[in-house]
């Protein structure tokens, strides 16, 4: 019975599997053994498959969490560029800033040459007008010692000419035009500094040039040097070299843009070189016609030194001849007194006649003169009118100079206006560069973004690690199941025993080996069993580690993860009968993946939140950089406001050249008048007319005299004006300490940021380092790997080996089953063939040794196989543990950010009380604008400045908002910004007190030199009264004397008259 059993069973396993040959009874053993070896075989090559997947698996795993790894370098990579680019962009700031610190400084020191060239002139006046003064004070004492002296002289003599044409030098003492030449020396001045200027700018654009070439070199040297971009971009997660690609060709472009820009500021260059050159030619020809019209000027003026000459010689003969009158008046009155005291009537009958006709011939004599007198005032009339005349012709080709001049001066100004426009064209430009560069930053932000995702669908791997676990598990109970089957399998040999027995005798040598086969199969299966049984136990310690450690991990975490530590305990306990129900362990990993999900969209938020962030903070330096922008205006405004004052002192020095010239006028006018006086005097009876004629001319002396009160006036309004603009100056000044203040508060606020930059860095360093040391070990993993895939080819080559030895042997088998039948049939016929049969028999078992010795030594390099998988499941969970040993150290970066958000409040109030401090600033300008009527056009500029700032502010408060609410692990990234911007701070406040240093200099200088220009111009007021005092004070002598004059030629008139009458 039970070898029918066993051969139905056998039936049935064959039929099962598709062998539906005939099975003798005596092929049962041989035929069970080999079915039990391939169900052996075929179990452990479905394990096997399944470890080798698992290792795939396992390797995709590692792949995947490589790839975070490999995109932390990338991104470290893209930081690092980010880094060099600021460095590039605040070496340019500094390049620019120095070079417009030249330019102020050259402006300062242009301005301190005209000041002092003005100072040396105000000296000279102010020693002429001593001079003069000396002078005057001297010919007043002379005039009060000397005695009168008659101006009577021989008709042959004639006067020497105090200034004669042949002494006079080819020279213009028109004040007028030397200050013209200075004011066109200054512009020229004023043009070579703005070449300067013009040059250092275009050099550092060239500077800004070659930075970014090194920058583009540095760049190729990174894709040439190292591992190729195939390489990266198979390794990294990006899987796309085309970014970075695009931004060298943005770099290229950037590059081209700026050769181009180069070009364009040397063309310009050429022109204001070829502009300067126009200008100087002109200023040639204004030269030219300047001194036309000194010459044209000497000329008029030896014209009228001549006339004045014949003047004084017509008067002197005026003069005579009244002397002659007066005395033929005087021999007439003498005969007139005769003739009343003559005693006989005969004599003066006939003296009568003669005295009548003398009398006659005396008046004749006098009405003649007295013609000729008339027709000489006449024409000395019309001589004033043509002289008038001309000098209204002079004084209005003058004033079309004056417009010629002023025309140059503007379009050279325009012209260098629109420099300053390209050059500010060329800085907007720049400006625009830099957004585009801003905008490929967040691009890559977005690339950022999608690693993030890529990090979540390894949280996802992650879980499918767990279900693997739960396989692990399932493995166990078939492990379980194949315990059972051995235990029946080693029940089998003494059956096979019995059948043997009662089959024959002569088959006993068989059924030993196949019992010494079965019993080392039962060896093997034992030894299986306790490797499998330390494995299990290996895997269940491992698994009480990782819960342990999870226990630990999430201890540590938020308040939030504590809750969910209950539920780990009962999920324990769920696994510790996860053996008679797996439904409560499905619905705990149904809840731990919702809990995975709620994690990656924390994450999510946090990353989010972190890119407002950083918007944020790039926003934050555009703030700096257009406080910095409107700093800079009100240092230009203060610098325009400066030459206002430099161009309302060169317009009262003008003031002041009129005011010397009508001065000299309105002395030359005296002179006349004294003259005038002096003809009244000596002509008596024409008095009245010359009268109303002098009444004319003091009528024209008060006019001019109250225009000279209007110049005074006007002078006293600019004064003013200048100490109106000295308040405003002083106002700003006080307005730029505050500034420095604020300035000095933000600098010792950036000191200690950079401090907090530099342990950042050190920490960086640290990361980088790490990584470095994690991609050599990802690199020797990778190695291993390769190893491991070679050798499992290997294993999968021999198991075909195998499995075609073992198709062979079923074939054999096959053969043997029917050589059994054939047997069978002819048994009773061919007994006589046993011994050949033995013989084959015999040969087959050798065949079978051999089988068995070569599935023994497949065995053992499965066996070595699976101690591989088990080292490689070691080093497994020695990652584990270095991951493990990150999430501590997450853990304690997420101390940190903490930390951090407490400082970022208070940088956040900081930025309020900048704010605030801003809003002050633009208010002491509006006032200042408003104080000046010139600068409305930039007034309306400030308040579109202030429109963009409140709407600046308000989306930043909105982003601050929305930035509270985000996770503290997003602060990471902050760092590294803030870090940068600490670095850029510093170097700012070293910059900046720099800048104070010089400015300090230079306004102790401005100062110095305001304070002497006071004392000159109080010197020259305090020499203008004093040369007031003396004019009035020569008025008043030259009246005096003619009045002494006056009463002496009277007096005497009365002393002949009464000698006369005594005669």
């Amino acid at each position: 019975m039970d070898i029918d059993a066993l051969h139905s069973d056998l039936r049935k396993r064959l039929d099962v599997l598709g062998f539906n040959h005939p099975l003798p009874l005596g092929a049962i053993g041989i035929v069970s053994a080999i079915l039990d070896d391939l169900i052996k075989t075929s179990e452990k090559l479905k394990a096997s498959k399944q470890q080798i997947s698992q290792l795939q698996q396992e390797k995709a795993a590692w792949d995947l969490g490589v790839e975070p790894y490999k995109c932390d370098n990338s991104r470290l990579l893209a930081e690092c560029n980010e880094l060099h680019l600021e460095l590039v962009k605040q070496r340019d700031k500094f390049v620019l800033a120095n070079t417009e610190l030249k330019c102020r400084v050259r402006n300062l020191q242009t301005d301190k040459k005209q000041l002092e060239e003005r100072c040396l002139q105000a000296e000279a006046k102010i020693r002429q007008l001593q001079c003069g003064d000396s002078k005057s004070k001297k010919d007043g004492a002379n005039m009060q010692r000397k005695p009168f002296v008659s101006t009577v002289r021989p008709g042959q003599y004639q006067p020497s000419t105090c200034c004669g044409v042949e002494k006079r030098e080819s020279k213009c003492c028109c004040p007028c035009n030397q200050a013209r030449k200075t004011e066109i020396l200054h512009e020229i001045e004023r043009l070579q500094v703005e070449t300067k200027n013009q040059e250092e700018v275009i050099e550092a654009y060239k500077k800004q040039i070659d930075y970014r070439d090194r920058e583009i070199q540095r760049l190729g040297a990174l894709f040439s040097g190292g591992r190729p971009a195939a390489a990266l971009a198979k390794d990294c997660c990006y899987r796309n070299v085309n970014t970075l690609a695009e931004d060298v060709k943005c770099l290229q472009e950037e590059k081209a843009s700026m050769q181009n820009k180069l070009t364009e500021a040397l063309e310009s260059q050429q022109s204001a070189s070829k502009k300067i050159q126009k200008l100087s030619e002109r200023n040639k020809q204004l030269e030219q016609e300047l001194k036309e019209i000194e010459n044209v000027a000497l000329s008029v003026e030896s014209e009228a030194n001549l006339n004045i000459l014949d003047k004084d010689r017509e008067n002197s003969d005026l003069q005579i001849r009244l002397q002659r009158s007066n005395m033929k008046v005087k021999e007439l009155e003498t005969l007139l007194t005769a003739r009343t005291s003559g005693s006989t009537p005969v004599s003066s009958s006939s003296s009568a006649c003669s005295i009548d006709s003398t009398l006659q011939n005396a008046l004749k004599q006098a009405n003649e003169e007295k013609r000729a007198l008339y027709k000489q005032l006449n024409e000395l009339k019309q001589r004033e009118q043509t002289f008038l005349t001309d000098y209204e012709k002079i004084k209005s080709k003058y004033s079309k100079l004056k417009l010629k001049l002023s025309n140059q001066i503007a379009f050279s100004t325009t012209d260098c206006n629109r420099d300053n426009a390209e050059i500010d064209e060329l800085n907007q430009k720049c400006s625009a560069l830099e957004m585009s560069l801003k905008q490929a930053e967040s691009k890559r932000d977005q690339l950022t973004n999608d690693i993030k995702k890529l990090r979540d669908n390894f949280t996802k791997l992650k879980g499918e690690g767990i279900d693997k676990d739960l396989r692990i598990a399932q493995l166990e109970s078939e492990l379980c199941l194949q315990k059972k089957s051995t235990t029946s399998s080693i029940v089998v040999p003494p059956r096979l025993r019995t059948a043997e027995s009662a089959i024959s005798g002569q088959t006993s040598l068989s059924v030993q080996s196949a019992f010494h086969r079965v019993e080392r199969e039962r060896d093997a299966a034992k030894s299986e069993v306790q490797q499998l049984k330390i494995e299990r136990d290996a895997l269940r310690n491992k698994l009480k580690l990782a819960t342990k450690s999870q226990m630990d991990a999430q201890s540590k975490h938020e308040e939030t993860i504590i809750s969910y530590s209950t539920q780990i305990a009962k999920l324990e306990a769920e696994k510790r009968d996860l053996m008679c129900g797996q439904s409560s362990s499905q619905t705990t990993l149904h809840l731990l993946k919702e809990e995975n999900r709620e994690l990656q969209e924390r994450l999510k938020e946090v990353e989010s939140n972190f890119s407002k962030l950083k918007v944020s903070h790039s926003q934050l330096k555009i703030l700096q950089e257009q406080t910095e922008r409107t700093m800079l205006q009100h240092q230009n405004r203060l610098f325009c406001s400066e030459n206002q004052l430099g161009n309302a002192e060169a317009k009262l020095n003008q003031v002041d050249g009129t005011i010397e010239s009508a001065q000299k006028d309105i002395g030359k006018l005296r002179g006349d008048i004294s003259v005038l006086k002096a003809s009244n005097a000596s002509l008596q009876r024409e008095k009245d007319k010359l009268l109303m004629d002098l009444d004319k001319k003091t009528e024209k002396l008060y006019t001019v005299e109250a225009e000279l009160n209007t110049l005074k006036t006007k002078k006293a309004e600019m004064r003013d004006t200048i100490d109106r603009l000295e308040r405003k100056l002083e106002n700003a000044s006080v307005d730029n300490f505050q500034k420095d203040s604020n300035l000095r508060s933000v600098a010792t606020e950036t000191d200690t940021l950079r401090k907090q930059v530099a342990t950042l860095k050190r920490s960086h360093d640290n990361a980088v380092t790490e990584n470095g040391r994690l991609s050599n070990d990802l690199s020797d993993t990778a190695s291993e790997l390769t190893l491991t895939k070679r050798k499992l080819a290997e294993c999968q080559k021999e198991v075909e080996r195998m499995k075609s030895q073992l198709r062979e042997y079923v074939q054999e088998i096959q053969r043997a089953e029917e050589l059994l039948c054939i047997k069978e049939r002819e048994r009773e016929e061919m007994l006589e063939h046993y011994k050949s049969l033995s013989e084959g028999v015999n040969m087959l078992e050798v065949s079978n040794h051999t089988l068995e010795a070569e599935s023994a030594e497949a065995k053992k390099l499965l066996q070595e196989a699976e101690g591989r998988i088990n080292g490689l499941q070691e080093r497994v969970g020695l990652r584990e543990a270095e991951i493990k040993t990150y999430e501590e150290q997450i853990n304690g970066l997420s101390s940190n950010i903490v930390k951090l958000e407490t400082e970022i409040e208070c940088l956040k109030e900081e930025n309020h009380n900048l704010q605030e401090d801003l809003d002050a600033t633009k208010n002491l300008c509006n006032k200042l604008d408003l104080q000046k009527d010139k600068l409305n056009a930039e007034l309306e500029e400030h308040s579109s400045i202030r429109e963009q700032l409140n709407k600046e502010n308000a989306t930043l408060k909105r982003q601050l908002s929305l930035a509270q609410t985000g996770d503290k692990a997003a602060v990471d990234g902050l760092q590294e910004l803030l870090a940068a911007s600490r670095a850029e701070v510093e170097q700012q406040r070293i910059v900046t007190n720099q800048l104070n240093q010089e400015v300090k200099t230079l306004k102790a200088q401005i100062e110095e030199l305001n304070l002497k220009l006071d004392e000159e111009q109080r010197n020259a007021a305090r020499n203008e009264a004093l040369a007031n005092e003396y004019s009035v004070q020569l008025q008043e002598l030259r009246r005096m004397i003619t009045d002494d004059r006056f009463a002496q030629v009277q007096s005497r008139e009365e002393e002949d008259y009464n000698r006369y009458g005594t005669f």
